[in-house]
């Protein structure tokens, strides 16, 4: 039963307790009457969601994640990409190159990953590539 103004519904922060950082930053901006609207383009931020849902499905049919495993999922993969390409980057540039290669990921990768993980990770990727090479 309380009336607020079009200003004050801007200056608003959002009640949900749940959203991620990416949210938090989000720019709004007046939209005639309908009230704030967020602009997308500000809000994107990479999600692996989908691809966790697809081998799941080649896997195991009938398995389903929760919204909060997909969000654990997610930043453990982001953190480890980032691990990798932080690691790769070191690599470059201390045989003074400008540019991450194919060499520099997989070494970074033998050296993040542990023991058996690692040398799986490494083939796997190996694979990966050549399907790329080959398909172009």
């Amino acid at each position: 039963s309380e009336i607020i103004s079009e200003e004050q519904l801007i200056t608003q922060e959002p009640k949900e307790a749940n959203s991620t950082t990416a949210q938090k930053h989000c720019k709004q901006r007046k939209r005639g009457r309908r009230g704030p609207r967020r602009s997308h383009a500000n809000c994107r931020r990479d999600s692996f969601a989908t691809y966790f849902r697809r081998v799941l499905k080649q896997v195991r049919q009938g398995l389903s994640l929760s919204r909060e495993a997909v969000s654990v999922m997610d930043s453990l993969v982001h953190d480890i990409l980032d691990r990798i390409a932080t690691e790769a980057g070191r690599l470059a540039r201390s045989t003074k190159r400008q540019t991450i290669t194919a060499w520099e990921t997989r070494i970074a990768v033998r050296l993040l990953l542990p023991g058996e993980m690692g040398k799986l990770a490494e083939s796997e990727g190996t694979k990966a590539v050549l399907r790329y090479t080959r398909s172009k």
